[in-house]
């Protein structure tokens, strides 16, 4: 029996944030107490070891898509995952300290083995470098914005940036020895955080008569004259990146209110045009049309449209008991037209040149101007005067914002001569709606 678990299933998806989570706290809490010799094993490492021994097992039974290709096979999947982060993982995963602390405890230890005990004890440490392609997994899997990502990746590096010249700045003996590890870790801390910012109060600073503080002070202030480069040059336009389409609306309605400004339109118009793309911000979340769709491939466009339309097509009885081949022509066919409330659709008198079929709200059918009836989301109108080739013979108002589908008569003249049955059920809701007057 196959336990291969999706690539983007909540599941793996759930599993990575997990992992991220005990990866950061991980690295913070064991090179803190790495720092000051005092790493004994507790509830937080064993859960953490325990959690990343779980993840190698896991990795042998998650499907893994690298470019184009999906691997969803156990051989493929070991394959991948023995070439690549395992190694990594495994590190994670082995309870060094665990192991080591009870030698490193002793009151006497040869120095260079206490070295050496040190340096295998970092090896874990290196699972926050997965951290970064976890978090990739994840904006990809749950359609995270690209720009929230960046700032996230931002946030996550400079963090542990910060962290490490932090010890760094301990392990060099420039922070208060006679202080606790807890507030030398906070002192070092508002020292690496001034530095960076190139603020400097000059309450802390390095040993004038010891080379390295110096020496290290330079190299934190050069990455904090990077760091603020950085910041001035990327995170306005990474936070401006957060909502492209905000931004795109509210330039939209800039140009929209110098252009009705500057053609004097009076103040209740402009208020009907700003409704207007206002209806389409608050319901679509756009308000320029989806250019892209037409360099789509034709079957993945089609399906695009089938789900853009899903909802007309289930409300009108017309297209009900339709065949996927009608479906899948009038999909092309209907336009999308969005009307403001007390508009017009149709006028009694005007040529008719198409139908629609009304999606969203509630429209009044009116004859010389008194309501005869009231329609609702998923009916068709406008289609009397197509058949009988006269005038229309009454006038559709929009009673709320409607959201309507427009069938051009060129178009209605085709899908009646291919499908009969289109055409006898267009045919019979002109009787019905001929006999209702």
């Amino acid at each position: 029996m196959s336990y291969i678990i999706s690539h983007d299933s909540r599941a793996k998806n759930s599993w990575n944030l997990i992992v991220i989570f005990c990866s950061i706290l991980f690295a913070i809490v064991q090179s803190y107490r790495l720092t000051f010799s005092d790493d004994h094993p507790d509830i937080i490492y064993w859960t953490c070891i325990g959690i990343f021994a779980l993840d190698i097992v896991l990795n042998f039974n998650f499907a893994v898509r690298i470019g184009l290709k999906l691997f969803n096979d156990y051989p493929s999947i070991a394959r991948n995952y023995l070439k690549g982060w395992f190694f990594i993982d495994l590190l994670a995963a082995i309870p060094f300290s665990g192991i080591l602390y009870p030698l490193t405890s002793e009151a006497v230890i040869d120095k260079n083995l206490l070295l050496f005990t040190i340096a295998i004890r970092i090896l874990p440490l290196f699972k926050i470098i997965k951290v970064l392609r976890l978090l990739k997994e994840v904006q990809e899997n749950l359609g995270i914005s690209p720009g929230i990502m960046r700032l996230t990746n931002f946030a996550y590096l400079f963090i542990h940036t910060v962290h490490f010249m932090s010890l760094g700045w301990i392990i060099i003996g420039a922070a208060e020895v006679n202080r606790t590890p807890v507030d030398q870790y906070i002192r070092s801390l508002y020292w690496c955080i001034t530095t960076i910012a190139t603020i400097g109060y000059g309450d802390y600073f390095p040993n004038h008569e010891v080379n390295i503080q110096i020496l290290y002070t330079i190299v934190v202030q050069i990455f904090g004259v990077g760091m603020y480069g950085y910041i001035i040059g990327n995170i306005s336009t990474l936070v401006a990146n957060l909502d492209i389409a905000r931004a795109n609306y509210q330039k939209k309605m800039e140009e929209i209110d110098d252009y009705m400004r500057s053609k004097d339109m009076p103040k209740t118009l402009q208020g009907r045009v700003k409704d207007y793309y206002y209806y389409l911000w608050e319901t679509r979340k756009s308000v320029s049309s989806i250019s892209f769709l037409s360099e789509l491939p034709h079957t993945l466009h089609m399906n695009i449209l089938l789900h853009l339309n899903k909802e007309v097509l289930e409300k009108v009885e017309l297209f009900k008991n339709a065949d996927e081949i009608f479906i899948r022509e009038i999909v092309h066919l209907l336009k999308p037209l969005v009307y403001l409330p007390d508009d017009f659709i149709i006028m009694q008198g005007e040529y008719g040149d198409c139908m629609y079929f009304l999606n969203a709200g509630t429209v009044d059918v009116l004859v010389g101007g008194k309501k005869v009836v009231t329609l609702g989301a998923g009916s068709p109108f406008g289609e009397t005067a197509l058949i009988q080739g006269e005038k229309r013979t009454a006038s559709i108002q929009a009673v709320a914002h409607c959201e309507v589908y427009r069938l051009d008569k060129d178009d209605f003249d085709n899908l009646r001569k291919k499908y009969p049955e289109f055409d006898e059920q267009i045919k019979k809701i002109v009787e019905e709606r001929l006999t209702k007057k």
